[in-house]
């Protein structure tokens, strides 16, 4: 399905018609974006190393750390590896309660849960982190079927390892869930899983930026009509067609 296609139904229609909803939690459920940047911050300092908004946004954003530290210059042992999520996770877990919840987010699970509608959360966080923001920030844990944490996959986003773990603990065909996420590489996990219908929540990328990585719809928060009115993805120039000769490789 299109950009173009998806534009034409609105995403109160998609929900409506979904078998189950995949919700990101980091940036997606909560404001956390600042406690993750200021930890990633203390060990790029740490390391002597500058890393711009912009690189953060693509490389680090939404992405597990285990997966990120083997490519940062400096000592990259599995023990120090080990140690440095440690450190990570205890500074972020020393500002949970800091954390402000996004508008909506906790209605959108009560109203979905009220409806039958299966939901899995699946985070680049731990599972700590995720019980600890789930169950005390936003109090809705016992509403959510399935939570996928960094400890249950091989690979973290951009891998669609998360997203296709929740959707076959869920039972449910990845093209017939509807998902919300607030990162690029979140959302390009979402489409190598083969999820069609996906919110972009514009916490913390751009709604363009979120676009480009293939979401149908953005929205600022998860408020109800917010939600159910998410702006469209502009529809893409048709790509012209490519002449065969001109296609072929000697």
């Amino acid at each position: 399905m299109t950009h173009a296609q998806h534009s034409e139904r609105s995403p109160a229609l998609a929900l409506d018609s979904a078998q189950a909803v995949l919700l990101d939690m980091d940036g997606t459920l909560v404001l956390s974006e600042d406690v993750h940047r200021r930890s990633w911050q203390a060990l790029f300092d740490a390391r002597a190393l500058t890393v711009s908004d912009s690189e953060y946004e693509q490389r680090y954003m939404g992405r597990r750390p285990a997966d990120v530290l083997p490519g940062l210059p400096g000592p990259s042992s599995d023990s120090r590896i080990k140690q440095a999520v440690a450190e990570m996770t205890d500074f972020i877990l020393g500002q949970a309660h800091t954390v402000p919840v996004v508008p909506g987010a906790a209605e959108l699970i009560r109203r979905l849960h009220a409806q039958g509608i299966p939901m899995a959360v699946v985070t680049s966080a731990g599972a700590v982190w995720a019980e600890r923001i789930l169950d005390g920030a936003l109090n809705v844990r016992s509403l959510i079927n399935i939570v996928v944490t960094s400890e249950q996959v091989r690979h973290g986003k951009p891998s669609p390892d998360g997203y296709l773990t929740a959707c076959r603990a869920l039972g449910v065909a990845p093209d017939r869930c509807m998902a919300f996420e607030d990162s690029p590489s979140g959302i390009r996990a979402l489409t190598k899983a083969g999820v069609r219908d996906i919110v972009g929540v514009t916490t913390t990328t751009t709604a363009a930026d979120l676009v480009q990585a293939g979401a149908c719809w953005t929205t600022s928060n998860l408020v109800h009509e917010a939600a159910g009115q998410a702006s469209p993805a502009p529809q893409k120039p048709p790509v012209p067609p490519v002449n065969d000769q001109e296609s072929t490789r000697p």
